[in-house]
């Protein structure tokens, strides 16, 4: 497999049109006092917390009647910079946005997650200039591309998957 510096890497836009991503608002968006704390705790109660994946704690699946949000995204935390992967669904509190796309998993994330860290951390800060939609649609990204000049998906996640020392996820 070919090194990072070896890759054709190009500067794409992260979720405008024909972006390789797509962000929107929650699903849930609960806030932590009006949670249904009764029954079995099973369901991922995501927050902007950068400690712990975003996992805040478990909560009740009555939750779900607030709304929840698929897992095989990446949770963003817009006044936190925070970006996490989420495998399973979740409701999740305030000010998360939700990244998604069809070429998006355990791996594609593990080496995107990162780049969006660090461009959210440069371009945002607490107060002022905050991570809202509006801004993180704006965002642009380096991403290694593919003959086309398309994101290389499969190289991502044979990347992320060796790092790890693991069996890489099918795109």
């Amino acid at each position: 497999m070919q090194s990072l510096n070896e890759r054709e890497w190009r500067q794409l836009s992260a979720f405008g049109n024909g972006a390789p991503l797509h962000i929107e608002t929650t699903s849930s968006s609960i806030d932590g006092i009006r949670l249904i704390d009764d029954g079995e705790k099973s369901v991922p109660y995501i927050t902007r917390s950068d400690a712990n994946n975003g996992l805040a704690r478990f909560v009740s699946a009555k939750n779900y009647a607030f709304g929840s949000d698929d897992g095989g995204c990446i949770t963003v935390g817009l006044d936190t910079q925070t970006a996490f992967y989420q495998p399973h669904k979740f409701v999740t509190g305030q000010n998360v946005q939700v990244i998604t796309d069809k070429n998006l998993n355990k791996d594609v994330a593990q080496f995107v997650v990162p780049i969006l860290r660090q461009q959210m951390t440069a371009k945002f800060n607490w107060g002022g200039n905050g991570a809202t939609l509006g801004r993180m649609r704006r965002l642009s990204i380096m991403l290694p591309v593919d003959d086309d000049g398309n994101p290389d998906y499969d190289y991502m996640t044979q990347y992320a998957s060796e790092m790890r020392g693991g069996v890489a996820h099918a795109v």
